[in-house]
């Protein structure tokens, strides 16, 4: 099936149903691992591999953030994040081009503001800028080392223009 150029196939479909998968057992099932005042959220760790699965990634996340964001401890309000994700993973596959780090830091920047936002809007009169930026940076940080690996394998390796994918003898 083709639409608007894009040909959807099943492993779209699949990759698109793991991501998904991965963000909301990751944060319902795990919840938010500690590390002092900072909170780890496991399903934020797939998000740098969108610059390698592009599309399918990010509605996966996104999809699976809405979701997992339906028993959030914030309420109501926590619904509104995957329109600010949807916004920051837009912002790794389309600066991935340059450096996956760049994207990277964009997410950070803007769901840690906005997560620090909904804590002070929760809990008033706390700091919660700090706590938010070190969460969600640790996650990146652990998913940019994910994506190093995969891009050192084979399947995921780029490849410059011209340059063919070897055949195996027959």
């Amino acid at each position: 099936m083709a639409m608007n150029g894009i040909k959807l196939t099943s492993t779209h479909f699949g990759i698109f149903v793991i991501f998904a998968a991965i963000y909301t057992a990751g944060t319902l099932g795990l919840g938010r691992i500690s590390f002092g005042e900072a909170q780890l959220k496991p399903g934020e760790i797939g998000t740098p591999l969108v610059a390698i699965f592009g599309w399918p990634a990010i509605i996966g996340l996104v999809v699976g953030q809405l979701v997992a964001n339906t028993a959030s401890p914030f309420g109501p309000i926590d619904l509104i994040s995957p329109f600010i994700s949807l916004i920051g993973l837009l912002a790794v596959k389309y600066l991935s081009r340059y450096t996956v780090l760049l994207g990277s830091a964009v997410y950070v920047v803007l769901t840690s503001a906005w997560l620090a936002y909904m804590i002070s809007v929760i809990r008033p009169g706390t700091e919660p800028i700090i706590q938010s930026f070190l969460g969600q940076g640790l996650a990146i940080l652990i998913g940019i080392i994910i994506y190093f690996v995969m891009r050192r394998m084979e399947p995921f390796r780029e490849r410059t223009k011209g340059t063919a994918i070897p055949q195996q003898a027959v």
